[in-house]
């Protein structure tokens, strides 16, 4: 349905990297949040939406690296946006990509699906993410639309590879409430 929507993220992790200023590896946490009120157009299978408002982010590290742009806590500003095809019942294509004020953080997911097994698409996927020195792309498989009533969860999995030469494993999980 075409109109005004709110997207609300809120994720955190664990991170490695090394750094080279302290000769260790830096393990850090990341906490953010954003509130992005946007609009949402719909026509023939596409659904179209384009989002933008404030976000948060807080960075610890351990031990302290003063080299690392960042760390501590930043607010700014993030724009967004999800586009969804379905050219037909069975097969879906969805793009989405931000990018946040704080550095430039951003990202960038592409994935296709098919129903293979009721109610929900799978295929492949990659996702890219970058922000200052930082680059990681992922490849892997998902599974999206799974719905019990309002709430629709996704989930993927598959192989990493960063800026620093590492590799391995992701996860992916995400829940949708559509009201």
């Amino acid at each position: 349905m075409p109109g005004l929507t709110l997207k609300i993220l809120l994720n955190g992790g664990l991170y490695t990297y090394p750094s080279g200023g302290l000769n260790t590896d830096i393990e850090g946490t990341l906490v953010s949040a954003a509130a992005l009120p946007g609009w949402r157009t719909t026509r023939d299978g596409f659904t179209v939406d384009l989002y933008a408002g404030p976000v948060v982010q807080d960075y610890r590290l351990t031990p302290y690296d003063p080299g690392s742009r960042l760390r501590g806590f930043y607010g700014g500003a993030q724009v967004a946006g999800d586009v969804w095809y379905q050219p037909s019942p069975a097969t879906m294509i969805a793009l989405d990509a931000s990018i946040a004020s704080i550095e430039l953080i951003g990202s960038a997911r592409a994935a296709i699906g098919w129903k293979v097994f009721e109610p929900f698409f799978i295929g492949p996927e990659t996702q890219a993410f970058w922000c200052t020195d930082y680059r990681e792309l992922r490849l892997g498989a998902h599974v999206t639309g799974y719905r019990i009533d309002a709430l629709e969860w996704s989930a993927a999995g598959g192989w990493a590879a960063d800026s620093f030469g590492r590799g391995g494993l992701y996860l992916r999980l995400g829940l949708n409430a559509r009201y």
